[in-house]
């Protein structure tokens, strides 16, 4: 596995798209047969799935972005520290490029929120100033952040930082231009008020005619 690992490895630093391909379906399988030869290069391996995921031709981009959600089902919370760079990456996608791709962008995003850490992944989405990107984007994140905070509960979040900085993004959200996103962040924020103290930050962070 080891040796298959760094085969994969120097395949995806070719410039030849099929032996990319390869290399990503041989990272994929050891994903699902030996994951702890990947735990032990972790980074290294995501950084080399995660920089084909930009490639231009759209069948390599296809296959780094599954490659990145078989590894998320498998290796968990293992990828807590990977989610920074993987959500900004996947978000992109999601907004600049074809469809099919745009489709995948957005379900493995979906499937490492969750797989890793909750209030993890809860943290890279909301340090991805959401609020400044494309329209599909927003859309995205609000709904990703929605769905992780039905997951975690609005009692688990009072008193923490990342608490304390919601009400301002969900405020951002639920006034947003596009109808999607708009609709996710007013259900955020109606979790909010149901609790005191996150009633008390978002009178604090919105307008009274917004709230």
């Amino acid at each position: 596995p080891q040796q298959s690992l760094q085969e994969a490895l120097s395949l995806l630093g070719s410039n030849n798209w099929e032996l990319k391909e390869k290399g990503l379906l041989t990272i994929k399988h050891l994903a699902g047969s030996h994951s702890e030869v990947l735990l032990c290069r972790l980074h290294e391996v995501c950084l080399a799935v995660t920089s084909e995921v930009t490639n231009l031709r759209s069948k390599v981009s296809y296959s780094a972005i599954v490659t990145l959600g078989e590894l998320s089902v498998t290796l968990k919370k293992d990828m807590d520290s990977e989610v920074d760079e993987v959500a900004r990456v996947l978000l992109q996608m999601v907004s600049s490029s074809p469809e099919f791709v745009q489709k995948a962008a957005s379900q493995t995003l979906g499937i490492m929120v969750e797989n890793v850490t909750p209030a993890r992944a809860m943290t890279a989405l909301m340090d991805m100033e959401v609020n400044s990107r494309p329209a599909p984007v927003r859309k995205c994140a609000a709904q990703l952040l929605l769905s992780l905070m039905e997951r975690i509960g609005v009692t688990k979040l009072a008193g923490t930082p990342r608490g304390e900085r919601l009400p301002h993004v969900a405020g951002k959200l639920a006034r947003d231009c596009h109808k999607d996103t708009r609709h996710y962040g007013q259900e955020i924020v109606k979790m909010l008020l149901n609790h005191q103290q996150f009633k008390m930050l978002l009178e604090l962070s919105l307008p009274p005619h917004d709230l």
